[in-house]
């Protein structure tokens, strides 16, 4: 699945579709020279299912990013979001929130909304993972 958002309303459902994924602190980085904030995660494949399908996590044209309660990357610490929004501060820059359990965040200053994300991997790739580490 590839799925983008240049507003808030498909920000929305990006978030919806996010929503419970889980994020290594090592499997983020914010790439200034692009502009870019980049995330791999393991989203749910549906809401009721426990099967997790990897996705890439792609922002652009990203000027700043500030956190808040962020653990050290040493840690390996995993994050569970809780969804994403987006304040308009003067249009059309804004400010993308990242949400995870624990009142963690992540605050992307963004010139506009420009939001990717595409799968890594097929769910009947993470099933056969699954059943692998079983």
């Amino acid at each position: 699945m590839k799925m983008a958002a240049f507003d808030a309303e498909d920000l929305l459902v990006l978030s919806t579709l996010l929503e419970g994924g889980l994020m290594a602190v090592t499997d983020m980085i914010f790439q200034p020279q692009d502009q870019r904030f980049v995330a791999v995660l393991q989203r749910k494949a549906t809401p009721e299912d426990a099967t997790r399908i990897q996705s890439g996590l792609h922002f652009e044209r990203v000027k700043r990013v500030s956190t808040t309660k962020f653990p050290d990357r040493k840690s390996g610490a995993t994050l569970k979001l809780i969804g994403i929004g987006f304040t308009e501060i003067d249009a059309p820059s804004g400010d993308v929130i990242l949400m995870f359990e624990e009142e963690i965040a992540i605050r992307l200053s963004v010139e506009c909304l420009e939001v990717g994300m595409s799968d890594l991997d097929s769910i009947d790739a993470s099933q056969s993972r699954t059943q692998q580490s079983s």
